[in-house]
């Protein structure tokens, strides 16, 4: 293998301690052109979606010997990606494309990536398209594409009936969820659920549960059956995290070296996982403006700051509002995974995004803040994988009870309790327990505060991958809050990339500044 630059090793730190619930995924929508039709409630899915067994190779009977990473001996076919999907890209970066199937890929590299490098296959959630993922990594520095080609394979179902499935009332059912005097066990609302997931399904044709993470697992192992390599190396960044714990455990001898950045659980327990996102929201939201001092993060002491974003959010719980309360808080929580870090050059967007929250009169909705929206609108892909990855829902009955325990959360306790009940009546994935191969070297990174996995996330996070079998889980600690460390901290890429040469030298628990 190739080894990492010779930066210095980052700084060692001892394991967090506070607890950490699961992590639940934001429901973004979109508006698509789709009549719904009655429908006919939840199910129960017993075997007919995706799993070890879907691609007939024997899927989890596979060996857990610990595979080769090699270069591929028979790799796709790439090209030029068009204009539009390398916008933003450095120019010392080259992007290319490709497909598996219906599922597009991008193979980013630098001037110096070496060519008989073993590539990185990079996965993130439904909510990320592979464009952005990759114009990030490329802007982020040289560390990863100095050492290895990152190929980033987007989530099964974008470009199909999944990721444009919603019709308009149906989007506009779940993003008034949040609104003020609505109540999720009327009749009502119910019927408006049914019809939202119905518009989904009709065009889906029974493949309702194909696009969470188990399907989309199936596209790297047919990625690498397609490379001819034993194994892959993967990064699980966020949501991505379930598709690469889903491609461990149903293939656990294909999987050569794991890396997961800010995880999303996987284990389908959606009142856990929003106890988890609360937590982590608030604290993140806290720690962002009492951190960020850029005249971009707005006036005011933390306090006004915190104050500010929670009238917006409360404000949008009126119906009618520009941007409503449920994709207003998405929003905001997207922004929050999306910090720069003190140390950093420039805001990013998230930074901006709070910033002009923060200064924005009450009548006023920014254009950063509406951008945005329309981008989290702009697929129903997040609304279908995000729901069939949840086995254990919360009883719409216990969506009231949750609304009154969180109240007492602001600002965005109880819209995300509202939020609860979007999944109500999609058809209900059976429990695929998390497995990860003993001898597979982990490295797990996080943040202090991230909107997604939770407050200190980092030592949970690698007691669950433990207990699913992981012997040798590393962790990084990032100071900051936010999310995706790799994308914001030069000192984690230059980590990862030592991991990936020789995880035997890299250190069981490290740090790096925020």
């Amino acid at each position: 293998m190739t080894r990492g630059a010779d930066d210095p090793a980052p700084r060692r730190r001892g394991r967090m301690t506070r607890a950490l619930g699961a992590v639940v995924a934001a429901v973004a929508v979109t508006a698509a052109a789709c009549a719904p039709l009655p429908a006919t409630g939840p199910r129960l899915a017993t075997g007919d979606g995706p799993g070890p067994d879907a691609d007939g190779d024997g899927g989890g009977r596979e060996s857990a010997d610990r595979p080769e990473w090699l270069a591929p001996r028979s790799d796709l076919t790439w090209t030029p990606c068009a204009a539009d999907r390398a916008r933003g890209m450095p120019e010392e970066a080259t992007v290319e494309c490709s497909t598996l199937g219906d599922t597009p890929v991008l193979r980013l590299t630098a001037t110096g990536t070496p060519d008989d490098a073993a590539p990185l296959v990079v996965v993130a959630g439904p909510e990320t398209s592979p464009d952005t993922l990759t114009a990030r990594l490329a802007s982020a520095g040289p560390e990863l594409t100095d050492a290895r080609p990152l190929v980033v394979v987007d989530h099964r179902g974008r470009s199909g009936a999944a990721g444009a499935c919603l019709s308009f009332p149906a989007r506009r059912t779940l993003d008034g969820l949040a609104d003020r005097g609505t109540d999720p066990t009327s009749p009502e609302v119910r019927g408006a659920l049914a019809d939202t997931a119905q518009s989904c399904t009709d065009q889906l044709q029974g493949r309702e549960l194909d696009f969470g993470a188990a399907g989309a697992a199936e596209d790297l192992e047919r990625l690498r059956q397609q490379w001819g390599v034993p194994g892959l190396g993967v990064l699980g960044i966020g949501n991505g995290a379930r598709t690469a714990l889903a491609y461990a455990s149903a293939h656990p001898g294909r999987l050569s070296i794991l890396v997961v950045d800010s995880p999303a659980p996987a284990d389908g327990d959606q009142e856990a996982a929003a106890r988890a996102a609360l937590d982590g929201s608030d604290s993140a939201l806290r720690l962002w403006a009492a951190s960020c001092t850029r005249p971009e993060c707005g006036p005011g002491d933390a306090d006004q700051k915190v104050d500010a974003i929670a009238r917006a959010l409360d404000r949008a719980r009126d119906p009618g509002a520009t941007v409503p309360a449920a994709l207003l808080s998405d929003v905001v929580r997207s922004a929050l995974a999306d910090l720069s870090g003190a140390s950093a050059g420039a805001p990013s967007s998230g930074d901006v995004i709070l910033g002009d929250l923060v200064s924005a009169a009450p009548d006023e909705t920014p254009d950063s803040v509406r951008d945005r929206a329309t981008e989290l609108s702009g697929t129903s892909l997040p609304y279908v994988a995000g729901c069939s990855d949840l086995s254990r829902r919360v009883p719409v009955n216990r969506v009231d009870e949750l609304s009154s325990e969180w109240a007492g959360t602001p600002p965005f306790g109880e819209i995300l309790a509202a939020q609860l009940s979007a999944c109500s009546t999609w058809p209900v994935p059976g429990q695929v327990p998390v497995s990860v191969p003993a001898d597979v070297p982990v490295l797990l990174l996080g943040g202090i505060a991230d909107p997604v996995a939770g407050a200190a996330a980092v030592e949970p996070a690698a007691a669950a991958l433990t207990a699913a079998g992981a012997t040798e889980v590393r962790t990084l600690t990032w100071g900051a809050p936010g999310s995706r460390v790799v994308l914001h901290s030069g000192c984690a890429r230059t980590a990862v990339t030592g991991f990936l040469a020789d995880p035997g030298t890299a250190e069981d628990s490290a740090a790096c500044p925020s």
